[in-house]
């Protein structure tokens, strides 16, 4: 097995990925669109990965708002962001194997939990 050389790799992950999220009840709803948005989200996705591995210029944009209409819409509970992590791993781990496939791991791990503190949080009551 190899590690994530290229944006064809992260393509490849990103499709296996979301193949799998579609399968999971807790998940799917938040990721039914339009085949057009669909499509843009993948891209993003791929940009998003590949900029963060090869430091390529190709995402941009944040993504906090993208997240903050899907909380509002779907709720992202804990729960969710155990599972999309979960599918990510799984993923990675059953397509490659190396340095890269460890940093995009670690990566989610990391955007999961800002998110997650972000929407997950009871505010302060001081």
């Amino acid at each position: 097995m190899n590690d994530i050389k290229n944006r064809t790799d992260i393509e490849k992950l990103v499709k296996t990925f979301y193949e799998n999220v579609h399968k999971d009840p807790l998940l799917t709803t938040i990721f039914e669109m339009p085949e057009e948005e669909w499509n843009k989200h993948l891209t993003r996705a791929v940009n998003f990965w590949e900029n963060w591995l090869f430091q390529t210029g190709s995402y941009v944009g944040g993504m906090m708002w993208t997240h903050a209409e899907a909380h509002k819409k779907h709720g992202l509970t804990t729960e969710r962001f155990e599972h999309w992590l979960s599918h990510w791993f799984s993923t990675v781990d059953m397509l490659f194997v190396g340095e890269n496939a460890t940093f995009v791991k670690n990566k989610a791990l990391e955007v999961g939990q800002i998110l997650n503190s972000k929407f997950n949080t009871s505010p302060s009551t001081l």
